[in-house]
């Protein structure tokens, strides 16, 4: 055996997971997960709870009924406000010129690679307009 792996061996602390080693490792050779000693292990499920006994029959209800109630509110009773009007609006709304910016991106690209222009040009000729109407 290597001379590393038994050093490593005698400095490691066994604890309460800890399985011995095998008798030998085959370091040019890959690790059988399912013959190994981690598929063997089992943790505790996290969905038997021992508390769950002491818990009201009523809880789920009040829980369900909370929330069914939260929603309600939120999704039909509540007006819009300024905050959600803000989510209308696109990207190229908030950031002025960042379309023009990207399709002058988008032309430059097309043409290195011959592809179509024409909806590129025509949207461009339309912020043209635009900013022409803003600045008069």
């Amino acid at each position: 055996m290597n001379r590393n792996v038994i050093i490593l061996r005698n400095l490691i602390k066994p604890n309460r997971f800890h399985q011995p080693y095998c008798t030998e490792i085959k370091e040019n050779e890959p690790i059988k997960f399912s013959t190994s000693n981690a598929a063997k292990r089992s943790l505790p499920s996290v969905f038997r709870n021992k508390k769950a006994d002491s818990m009201p029959w009523y809880q789920p209800y009040s829980v369900v009924g909370s929330v069914a109630v939260f929603l309600f509110y939120f999704c039909v009773l509540r007006e819009e406000n300024d905050v959600d009007k803000e989510f209308t609006k696109t990207l190229y709304e908030r950031v002025k010129g960042l379309e023009k910016e990207q399709l002058l991106i988008s032309y430059k690209f097309n043409k290195e690679n011959g592809l179509s222009v024409a909806d590129i040009e025509k949207r461009l000729k339309e912020i043209e307009i635009e900013e022409a109407k803003l600045a008069a």
